[in-house]
């Protein structure tokens, strides 16, 4: 085994940076029970595209996405007591319902043009405020108006109130009006208003006020005091009065950017998203022995991780001959880095500044030289205090997987990597050379340059989670079908589900587009990734890592749900960790099972057949022998369903 040699030039950059993500036209934002927040992305209304749902944990982590790409310039979403979302399509002058899977439930669509807000009521009903036709109507389940106040001039928000009154923000004649059940205004406000969009009803009995072309937020008295403002915003949508006391705001700050904010009594931020952790780059210098190049590297962290909390880790593997100085430019490694892993990437042995200033500028299109240099970085890692080295990751990008792949052929001891997340990576030399319109100068007869380069030969040997990201059509022109990414699904998937690889579990897409450890055909392909999705291949990629990385999560692409072990299913397997040769695995049936119990090896090889056969009800106990020292995976299948679990031996 090469030693491990490490030049640290540069620890740590003093200036914190921030995640690039960009939430566009905000709607409406909500502090859920369980303490995320809903935020409505109205996206890019010159293009009308890029709507989203996002929900986010405290952290700022994304822990479920609505993308279906049905939506446009969407203004309000609000979470039901069922889990469902009811949304303000407002570009299709609709209302929706869906649930969590992301299909639609319910919707509303007669005669409203412009819907901006849409609540959901006790009593079942649905509060919608129609900004072009210059009302609030009810309407209950079955599309029916119970109730309508039409004296209005383009109005935003509408709430209902305890006593039943309706406060609505009348935004172009600059007023906030409180209507009761008859239609008579029983409240109002309009001093020095300029195109109110919120209005609520505190508990204190003042009333909280978005006063957007002001740039404020205000709360004001039944008598039209002012008694608490923050104004350092540009263009307030929506504010509210959380429990704690403190006010969530959804605030465009400049150019079509927005941002949620929370902040307390004395005006502080205490909470936003995005930034919701600042991140910190950490320059390193790795020195690749095959090559004799120094490696430049950078590691993103967020600032909350530490030794005593470690984060996953995602190597990002550029495509073509590109640089991991791409990642800083794009700011996709912030965005990454915020939402919750140590992400890290570099400059292969002869690009960008891994040149030894210039020294060393030899090209290895992926082959064994850089796989090493890659392998050096792995390394490297799991002395990295901030990191869980049981979770490192590839994140590929096109030709980047046969990099990656390589490395996870020909280095199967210790350290481990757990997942390949694969973006539209080739299989083989004919859609890489240079003769079939690739980047690679080599004929594809030179056989002995190509069985360095093959992505589809290393995933046969390569023993990791791996998804595949593909859309309907490639981001390369010169492939015109999908048949190198049915290659690589083939590849990796184990022998066990018809496949010729020993990964424990593969999938392309999203796991309601495709069942997980499937082998496919040009006749019979997965469901691919609509091109006109691919705009939110980002929130998709988020989602995906944190699948992959075993964070909990919701949904995944389109807003659907992922499928993700709990106690729903028929049987729990629980984690093990052991340091003596004997282990005794409890597994609790809550209904009988024909199931397979075996221990794999490092490399994938079956290192013992526990029980295969026909188990009842109940609880089991069964003793394992692990001989020496080393990383298992402990798995159970039942017949399509396959759960593993990974096992650390230390005698």
């Amino acid at each position: 085994m090469k030693i491990l040699i490490i030049i640290l030039l540069l620890c740590i950059l003093s200036i914190p940076l921030f995640s690039h993500v960009e939430i566009n036209h905000i709607g409406t934002s909500q502090r859920l029970t369980n303490g995320n927040t809903l935020i409505c992305d109205g996206g890019l209304f010159s293009y009308h595209s890029g709507s989203k749902i996002l929900e986010v944990d405290p952290r700022g982590s994304l822990v479920w996405v609505y993308i279906k790409g049905d939506i446009v310039f969407p203004h309000s979403a609000q979470k039901l007591a069922n889990g469902n979302i009811l949304i303000s399509d407002t570009g299709h002058d609709r209302i929706i319902e869906v649930d969590r899977h992301g299909s639609i439930v319910w919707t509303y669509d007669t005669n409203i043009n412009v819907p901006n807000d849409a609540d959901r009521l006790s009593n079942g009903n649905t509060l919608i405020t129609v900004k072009r036709d210059d009302k609030v109507i009810e309407v209950n389940p079955s599309g029916t108006v119970v109730w309508s106040y039409t004296q209005l001039n383009r109005p935003h928000n509408a709430d209902r109130l305890s006593n039943g009154n309706t406060m609505i923000s009348n935004s172009d004649d600059n007023e906030v009006l409180e209507v009761d059940s008859l239609g008579n205004i029983v409240w109002s406000f309009s001093t020095g208003l300029d195109w109110p969009r919120d209005a609520d009803r505190l508990a204190n009995g003042n009333t909280l006020i978005s006063d957007s072309h002001n740039g404020r937020v205000i709360e004001v008295t039944p008598g039209g005091t002012i008694v608490w403002s923050y104004t350092v915003l540009n263009s307030p949508y929506e504010a509210d009065r959380l429990s704690n006391g403190n006010t969530l705001i959804s605030d465009i700050i400049l150019m079509g950017v927005s941002q949620v904010l929370e902040v307390d009594s004395s005006g502080t931020i205490v909470w936003r998203y995005p930034e919701t952790v600042p991140t910190v780059v950490d320059t390193v210098w790795i020195y690749n022995p095959s090559s004799g190049c120094t490696l430049f590297v950078n590691i993103h962290r967020p600032t909350d991780a530490t030794p005593a909390n470690p984060f996953p880790g995602v190597i990002m593997i550029p495509g073509g001959n590109e640089t991991g100085i791409t990642y800083d430019t794009t700011g996709l490694a912030n965005r990454i880095a915020d939402d919750g892993f140590i992400c890290v990437h570099f400059d292969p042995d002869g690009r960008g500044n891994s040149t030894n200033n210039g020294t060393y500028t030899i090209e290895d299109y992926c082959g064994y030289i850089q796989q090493d240099g890659l392998w050096e970085i792995v390394r490297y890692l799991y002395t990295y205090p901030y990191i869980d080295t049981t979770s490192i990751g590839f994140f590929t990008e096109s030709y980047g997987v046969t990099m990656a792949s390589g490395v996870l052929s020909r280095h199967t001891n210790d350290p481990y990597i757990k997942f390949l997340l694969d973006w539209e990576g080739p299989s083989d030399r004919y859609q890489t050379c240079l003769d079939s319109g690739g980047h690679v100068p080599v004929p594809p007869d030179s056989q002995s340059f190509w069985i360095e380069r093959e992505a589809a030969l290393f995933m046969k040997s390569a023993n990791v989670y791996y998804l595949r990201v593909q859309s309907t059509t490639d981001h390369n022109p010169n492939i015109t079908d999908n048949s190198h990414a049915i290659a690589l699904i083939d590849s990796g998937t184990a022998t066990t589900y018809g496949g010729s690889g020993i990964c424990p579990w593969t999938r392309v897409n999203d796991s309601l587009m495709n069942i997980p450890n499937t082998i496919y055909t040009i006749g019979s392909p997965p469901e691919w990734i609509l091109d006109t999705l691919e705009l939110y291949d980002e929130e998709r990629h988020l989602i995906f890592l944190h699948e992959l990385a075993s964070k909990p999560v919701v949904s995944v692409e389109e807003g659907k749900d992922e499928e993700i072990p709990d106690l729903s299913h028929p049987f729990f397997l629980p984690s093990i960790v052991r340091s003596k040769e004997n282990t005794e695995l409890r597994l609790s049936l809550t209904a009988s099972q024909d199931l397979t119990l075996q221990v794999y090896d490092v490399c994938g090889r079956v290192s013992q057949n526990i029980f295969k056969g026909y188990l009842p009800e109940g609880d089991h106990r069964f003793s394992i022998n692990f001989p020496q020292s080393g990383i298992y995976f402990l798995t159970l299948k039942r017949g399509t369903l396959l759960i593993s679990e990974k096992v650390i031996v230390l005698h």
